[in-house]
Formats: C-alpha cells, structure tokens, sequence
C-alpha cells in the first residue's frame, strides 16, 4: 500500500492524537493540524479510512457532555504506517 504526501500530512494529524481521549478530528481539526484546505482533507481522510488507515465516528459527546458531532481518529495500522513512512511513502 502506498500513501500520497497529503495522506502522510493527513495521517500525521490523526497520528498526533492517537491514544488520547477524544482522539477523533473533524475535517477542521486535521486542516488545522495539518495544513491542508478542508477540500483536501475531506477526500484524503476518505481515503485514509478506505485503506484502514484511519476510522470514522458519529455521535461523538465532548468529556463535559456536549454533543462534538463526527470525526475521524487514525486507527493503530495508521499509526504504525505514520511512524514508519519509509514504508508506506508514495515517491
């Protein structure tokens, strides 16, 4: 499996918060982390999870109780393939 320089930057994002409570982004999460246009991340993320590199939540609630929507958050494939790029990089 081969990874684009957007996934990698995307998944990068995601890897960041992996493990964490509340590891899931929105689209402007990643964006912000990441510095891709929201158009970008959209499409990206989308792929990242087809590949199982990245997972989906709906619903998700904030530690206060407060509804947060949906997101994505790198699965432990992902983190593994950020941590590892050597291996997964799309020349």
């Amino acid at each position: 499996m081969s990874i684009s320089e957007r996934e990698m930057k995307a998944l990068n994002a995601l890897a960041s918060v992996y493990g964490h409570d509340g590891d899931y982004l929105n689209f402007d999460g990643i964006a912000g982390r990441s510095g891709l246009d929201r158009l970008h991340v959209r499409r990206t993320v989308r792929s990242l999870a087809r590949k199982g590199l990245a997972e989906y939540g709906k619903g998700l609630w904030t530690d206060d109780g407060t509804p947060a929507g949906a997101g994505y958050r790198c699965t432990a494939a992902g983190r593994k393939a950020a941590s590892n790029p050597k291996e997964y990089w799309n020349d």
